[in-house]
């Protein structure tokens, strides 16, 4: 960077106030600097955040010959919060894992609902039932018709039948999938720079472009920065950060909420049938939902264990988070025995836990209008996650994936320098569902016209 530039953490620069797509243009044209020897120097792009969307926009960039430092928060690799299973429309995760030459996954699963009162719906494996138009696939299942919201969002929020279907990982995602995505990505030139935690950003008054993220201490300079990390993560970086927090976008960012979610794993000291290896509960708790999995029979280091290994997750767990290791187990038995009644009795012989306070969106009426899109008003600063708003329509870590691959998308279109990453679409809506849709779309449009329609027709 130029000696003269000036970096400013504490003021607002200047910028031009510009048309998006001019800004844009304006970043298009610049292409990788020639040193004096003649060589093209690639162009630096520092990205926070080590899961699934910061190593997919790396995983890009790479490829397209930038220099990438990915910067991770922790030792190693850590996925985001969210679903475990991979569901049938995680369509780009699947082609990734094929281009690693990787099998990390069981094969399709079948999972069971909890309520207070016992084992209330077992699913099906839909890729093996008849195909019904929607929403009948759903209508086909009568017991399917009760489940609350919260457990549909569990189930990763698709009912259409073999789009509830998933699969589950081996093991550690990060020891299964991401470790041998990071080897991979390191042979050709990824610099991986482990426990550093994005404080703030700082500035270059002159173009008005990010010019560093900061890291306590450190200070990483780049041409580019993709911020690929949790709400809660941004939210830290936009109070430290004042004119962050005087660009209304970024600001509005500390309108929206975020939930606690807590994963117990626990080892008993015998051996319990689990009947279905994913399970899904509610009622439980006024505000929280859970699910609980079966490791015994999915990990392949547990496989020929004579005990059993659970592990047991809770979302929106405020009322756990402060409490001690000792009263968390034993409110995740607890909630197990209610489940299962072979637990009764069983003795926990060993625990881990890990509290994520604070770790996923609340996604509360009103709260899409404060949430960010990929792109910035800061030219070179790009943003993904699985919080952000994007049309592609995919969720969780399919969404977290695809946001990363659009922000490396981004950045190749800003320096005009690389090819776009392939992403691929989820499947269309069936012929009648659309068709209702755009009858929906133009009763609106027909409502709207109607003089005081927003005064008369709520």
């Amino acid at each position: 960077m130029c000696g003269c530039a000036a970096l400013v953490a504490g003021a607002r620069p200047p910028r031009p106030v510009l048309p998006r797509r001019l800004r844009r243009r304006r970043g298009s044209s610049v292409r990788a600097e020639v040193s004096p020897g003649g060589e093209s120097q690639p162009k630096k792009v520092t990205v926070a955040g080590a899961g699934w969307a910061g190593f997919a926009a790396a995983h890009h960039l790479i490829k397209q010959g930038y220099d990438v430092t990915l910067l991770a928060a922790e030792s190693g690799p850590t996925e985001e919060v969210g679903l475990r299973g991979f569901w049938q429309p995680y369509r780009n995760i699947f082609a990734l894992v094929d281009e690693l030459g990787i099998s990390p996954f069981t094969g399709w699963n079948k999972a069971a609902y909890y309520s207070t009162e016992g084992l209330a719906v077992e699913f099906p494996i839909f890729h093996n039932q008849p195909r019904l138009p929607a929403p009948f696939g759903v209508f086909a299942y009568p017991e399917l018709q009760s489940l609350t919201s919260t457990t549909l969002t569990l189930l990763g929020g698709n009912m259409m039948q073999e789009n509830s279907d998933f699969l589950l990982c081996r093991g550690e995602v990060e020891e299964k999938i991401f470790s041998p995505w990071l080897q991979s990505l390191e042979l050709k030139g990824l610099k991986f720079v482990e426990n550093k935690v994005p404080t703030s950003l700082t500035t270059d008054v002159d173009s008005g472009c990010i010019s560093s993220i900061v890291c306590g201490d450190d200070v990483y300079e780049a041409d580019a920065f993709v911020l690929a990390m949790g709400l809660s993560s941004l939210q830290s970086i936009v109070k430290n950060s004042p004119f962050l927090r005087s660009d209304r976008e970024f600001r509005n960012l500390l309108h929206l909420s975020t939930v606690d979610v807590i994963s117990v794993k626990l080892w008993f000291d015998k051996k319990i049938i689990i009947p279905k290896v994913a399970n899904v509960c509610s009622g439980f708790d006024d505000s929280s939902g859970w699910a609980f999995f079966d490791l015994t029979s999915v990990y392949d280091d547990y496989c020929e264990e004579s005990i059993t290994i659970v592990e047991a997750e809770f979302y929106n767990a405020s009322h756990l988070v402060l409490l001690s290791d000792d009263d968390i187990v034993y409110e995740a038995s607890s909630h197990l025995i209610k489940c299962i009644q072979d637990f009764e009795g069983a003795i926990v012989i060993r625990y881990s836990i890990r509290r994520s306070p604070n770790s996923v969106i609340n996604f509360l009426p009103g709260s899409y209008k404060y949430t960010l899109r990929g792109s910035t008003s800061f030219p070179n600063l790009f943003i993904a996650g699985d919080w952000i708003v994007n049309r592609h329509g995919s969720f969780s870590k399919e969404k977290a994936y695809v946001t990363g691959l659009e922000a490396g998308n981004r950045v190749v279109d800003y320096f005009d320098i690389g090819d776009f990453a392939k992403i691929i679409a989820v499947e269309g809506d069936e012929p009648h569902i659309e068709t209702l849709r755009s009858l929906n779309r133009r009763a609106n449009e027909l409502k709207s016209q109607i003089p005081f329609s927003e005064f008369f027709l709520q």
